[in-house]
C-alpha cells in the first residue's frame, strides 16, 4: 500500500516554509504508526521550491512493472509537481490524464470518470489537492495546527505530525495521541464511525465526492454532486437493457486482474455479492481459485462447493475453524487480535471484524465481495418494506442502538444525529442509501480493505468508481428487491442464479407468482441453511466467559469509556455467559485497547497472550 502525508503553509499566504523538524517528525512517526514492518517501507518526497509545501510517501510494495512509483511527476503553470494515488486504476495508462490536468483543475471531475478503486494527492507549487471518490474507500483525513496543514491517509499520523508542530522543534516526538472521546459514542453502538470525526483530536475526514484544496494558506472543500437515482424501467426487457450497463461496468472493473497469469483467489461464500465476482470473472474468461471459511455444512462452504462445481473451478480451499473436540472451537486470545485490528484500522473498526496483518506484500491478485450490498440497496438491505414507519425505525436504529446503554450525553449526541439525517432527506430511501454510502461504506469499509491493500494486489470490483456510480443512478427501491443483482448473475452467469442463496431467499421471490414455471424456478433457488448447531456457529456472536474474562477487565479498567455507557449495566453484561450483547463486549474492549496506546507499538503482545481460548458450541 502506499501512504501520503502532505504539508501546507498556512501562513496568510501560504508562503511560509515548512519547519523543518515537521519534516524529520512525519519521517520519524511514520516508521512507528505506519500498520506495516518498518524494514519493509519505501520512502521518497517532494518539496515545492519555496519549501512551503511537501507531499511524502511511503510503501511496502516491492519495485515491479505492474506497482506504480509512490510520487509520479506532474507539471502545472506554477511548475513541477508530484501526484500518487492508494489503491489501483483499472488502467494503468488512465494516469497519464491525471498527471497532465492543469494545476487550477479540480482533479475530482476526472477520478470520477477514472475506472478502478483508489483516491489522489496533488502537491505542486500552487497548493495541495486531496480526493475522495464517491466509494470514500481511499480516505483523506486532515487538520490544522500551528499554521501549518496537514492532509494524509493515515488519521495517525496526521494527527501527531500536527501536534509535533504545535510542540516545536525542541520537544520530543509525541508519544501518544490525544484521543477525542464524545463522537465515540458511535463505536459502541455500531463499531464505526456515524459522523466524519476521528478518534483522534482535531482531526476529521474528508466526505465523500469532495476535493480538498489549499492554496494561499487556505483550505477549501470542493464537493461534487452524486448520481441522481432514476426510475426502475417498465417491462422485464427494459430492465434487462438498464443493468447491462452495471454488468459492463463490473466485466471492466476486473481487466486490471487479466495480467495476473497465476495466484488469482477469490473470497466465495454462499451469498450474493461474492458470487456475482464469480459470476464476473467467469464471463470475463478470467480463472481463479476459490477460499472459503467455515466448518463442511455451513451453507458458505456447501453453496461455494457447487459454485465452483458450476463454473468449474478445480481449486477451492476450505478454511474450517480450529476446533478442540467436538463440541468447541479453539479462538484467538482477545488482545493479540484486538491489537492487531487496532493499529490496522487506527481504531475505527471493532475486533467484531476479522482483519488481517500481513507481513509482507505479495504481487497476487485477492479479489472479494466487498461493498456488494450497495447494489442491493445498501441499508435498505434488511427491510421487510419500504413504508415510511419502518424506513423511520430504521434511522432510529442507526442513530439511537443500544440506548438503554448509554450515558445521558450519549443519548442525546445519538438524538441529535436523528434528527439532523432525518431532516436532511426528503424521500428517506435515498436518505438511508446515502447514509449507508456515506457511513457503512465510506467509514467501517476502509480499515478491511488498508488490510487487503497492504499484502496483495487486491481488487474490489463494487468499489470501483464505474461500477458504483452505475449502481447508485439505479433506484433504490429497485436494488432494495434484489432483482438487480439477480439480473446480473442471469445476465454473466445464468447456472448461478438457479443455485439457493445462503441463509435466507431473494426478496423479489416474495412476492405472489402465478406462473407455475416461476414458481418452480423459485423453489430451485431457496435459502440454504445450515443443518446443525455447529454448521452455522459463530465464535464471535457466542463468547464464553472465559473469552470475555480478559477483556472484562479491560473494559473496567478504562475510564473514559465510562463517558459513553453506563458502567452498572456495563458491568451486568460482562458477568453474563453467554453475554447478550457480544458486538458491544467487542466495541467496548476495542475502544480499551485503542486508549490504552498498546496498539502503537508494531511488536507483538507479549507471548502470554498467545493462547486459544475454548469456546462451547451452542
Amino acid at each position: 500500500m502506499r501512504f501520503y502525508l502532505a504539508l501546507a503553509s498556512a501562513a496568510p499566504d501560504g508562503a511560509a516554509p515548512i519547519p523543518e523538524h515537521v519534516v524529520a517528525a512525519a519521517r520519524a512517526l511514520a516508521q512507528r504508526v505506519l500498520p506495516v514492518p518498518p524494514q519493509t517501507l519505501r520512502h521518497t518526497a517532494w518539496q515545492a521550491p519555496r519549501h512551503n509545501i511537501a507531499l511524502l510517501a511511503w510503501t511496502n510494495e516491492p519495485e515491479h512493472e505492474w506497482l506504480p512509483e509512490p510520487l509520479a511527476a506532474t507539471r502545472d503553470e506554477s511548475g513541477e509537481g508530484v501526484l500518487g494515488y492508494s489503491g489501483y486504476l483499472a488502467d494503468p495508462a488512465s494516469l497519464r490524464a491525471l498527471l497532465d490536468l492543469g494545476g487550477d483543475a479540480d482533479p475530482g471531475p476526472l477520478v470520477d470518470r477514472t475506472g478502478g478503486a483508489f483516491g489522489v494527492f496533488r502537491a505542486t507549487p500552487a497548493g495541495v489537492d486531496a480526493v475522495t471518490t464517491i466509494t470514500r474507500n481511499d480516505p483523506v483525513y486532515y487538520t490544522e495546527r500551528s499554521r501549518l496543514h496537514v492532509v494524509g491517509n493515515r488519521a495517525a499520523l496526521v494527527h501527531l505530525v500536527a501536534r509535533a508542530a504545535e510542540d516545536g522543534p525542541d520537544a520530543r516526538l509525541p508519544p501518544t495521541p490525544e484521543y477525542d472521546i464524545p463522537p465515540m459514542q458511535a463505536l459502541v453502538r455500531h463499531g464505526f464511525y456515524l459522523t466524519d470525526h476521528t478518534p483522534f483530536r482535531g482531526t476529521t475526514t474528508l466526505t465523500e465526492c469532495a476535493t480538498l484544496r489549499i492554496r494561499d494558506g487556505v483550505a477549501r472543500t470542493a464537493a461534487r454532486d452524486l448520481p441522481t437515482p432514476e426510475p426502475a424501467p417498465r417491462g422485464r426487457r427494459a430492465r434487462r437493457e438498464r443493468v447491462r450497463a452495471l454488468a459492463d461496468a463490473l466485466l471492466e472493473s476486473v481487466e486490471p486482474v487479466r495480467r495476473h497469469d497465476e495466484a488469482i483467489s477469490l473470497s466465495l461464500t454462499g451469498g450474493r455479492d461474492s458470487r456475482l465476482v464469480a459470476a464476473v470473472l467467469h464471463a470475463a474468461k478470467i480463472p481463479f481459485r476459490a477460499t472459503t471459511r467455515g466448518f463442511d455444512d455451513h451453507p458458505d462452504v456447501v453453496l461455494a462447493r457447487r459454485i465452483c462445481e458450476r463454473l468449474g473451478v478445480a481449486d477451492h480451499r476450505v478454511q474450517a475453524p480450529e476446533l478442540d473436540g467436538d463440541d468447541a472451537v479453539l479462538a484467538e486470545h482477545p488482545l493479540p487480535r484486538t491489537a492487531r485490528l487496532v493499529r490496522m484500522t487506527e481504531g475505527m473498526n471493532s475486533a467484531f471484524e476479522n482483519v488481517i496483518a500481513p507481513g509482507e506484500f505479495l504481487v497476487e491478485a485477492r479479489l472479494s465481495g466487498s461493498g456488494g450490498e450497495a447494489l442491493r440497496g445498501g441499508w435498505l438491505n434488511d427491510q421487510q418494506s419500504l413504508d415510511r414507519e419502518g424506513l423511520l425505525k430504521k434511522f432510529n436504529t442507526i442513530t439511537r442502538a443500544q440506548t438503554p446503554l448509554m450515558t445521558p450525553q450519549a443519548k442525546a449526541e445519538g438524538d441529535r444525529l436523528y434528527t439532523a439525517y432525518t431532516e436532511e432527506f426528503d424521500e428517506l430511501t435515498v436518505g438511508l442509501d446515502r447514509m449507508f454510502l456515506r457511513f457503512r461504506s465510506g467509514r467501517w469499509l476502509p480499515g478491511s480493505r488498508t488490510a487487503t491493500l497492504i499484502g496483495y494486489c487486491m481488487y474490489h470490483p463494487f468499489l470501483d468508481h464505474r461500477v458504483r456510480w452505475e449502481a447508485m443512478r439505479l433506484s433504490p427501491d429497485w436494488r432494495w428487491s434484489e432483482e438487480v443483482v439477480f439480473q446480473l448473475l442471469t445476465h454473466l452467469a445464468p447456472d448461478l442464479a438457479r443455485l439457493p442463496v445462503a441463509d435466507r431467499p431473494w426478496r423479489f421471490d416474495q412476492r405472489r407468482m402465478l406462473n407455475p414455471l416461476r414458481r418452480r424456478a423459485r423453489r430451485r433457488r431457496h435459502a440454504l441453511k445450515a443443518r446443525t448447531t455447529a454448521g452455522g456457529f459463530d465464535w464471535r456472536r457466542k463468547l464464553s466467559a472465559d473469552y470475555v474474562a480478559p477483556m472484562r477487565e479491560r473494559i473496567l479498567d478504562t475510564p473514559e469509556l465510562f463517558e459513553l455507557v453506563d458502567k452498572g449495566r456495563i458491568e451486568e453484561l460482562l458477568h453474563q455467559d453467554p453475554v447478550s450483547r457480544p458486538q458491544q463486549v467487542w466495541h467496548l474492549y476495542s475502544m480499551a485497547v485503542l486508549l490504552s496506546d498498546e496498539w502503537l507499538s508494531p511488536a507483538p503482545p507479549a507471548d502470554e497472550h498467545a493462547e486459544r481460548i475454548r469456546i462451547p458450541i451452542r
